[in-house]
């Protein structure tokens, strides 16, 4: 069930790109050269059982972080979240992965490298499964 989760949220980006920029794992440690770039991360949250159907959903969140260069203000991570929603929001994915509204925030420089800005788009997401 978790790993059908992950599977299907790191399965969207093509060729590694998502909105047309490389993404990586929220725990990738090695040196990012390209500018900007994208970090996937999976939250699962709650997991209930329906008595009735004997299924589980498992409720969480995906979160998808920008990087760009600083000082570009706000409007270039919108508008990635934009190119982003087509491909995320409110869509059913796989193994009956629902997707609901999206929502941007903005954290400003980022604390590992001041040279860069970080917003992050995320969607809630649903899972009915076994």
């Amino acid at each position: 069930m978790f790993e059908d989760i992950i599977s299907t949220f790191y399965s969207l980006p093509q060729n590694n790109l998502l909105a047309n920029l490389p993404v990586y794992p929220s725990d990738y440690k090695g040196e990012i050269t390209n500018t900007p770039f994208l970090k996937l991360q999976v939250v699962t949250g709650k997991a209930n059982r329906f008595a009735y159907r004997d299924n589980k959903k498992v409720t969480g969140l995906l979160i998808v972080s920008i990087y760009y260069e600083g000082g570009k203000g706000q409007k270039y991570p919108a508008t990635i979240a934009t190119i982003l929603d087509a491909t995320i929001e409110s869509k059913l994915l796989a193994f009956g992965i629902q997707t609901d509204v999206s929502s941007l925030q903005f954290f400003g420089p980022d604390q590992e490298n001041p040279t860069l800005s970080r917003a992050d788009y995320s969607a809630p997401f649903s899972y009915y499964g076994e």
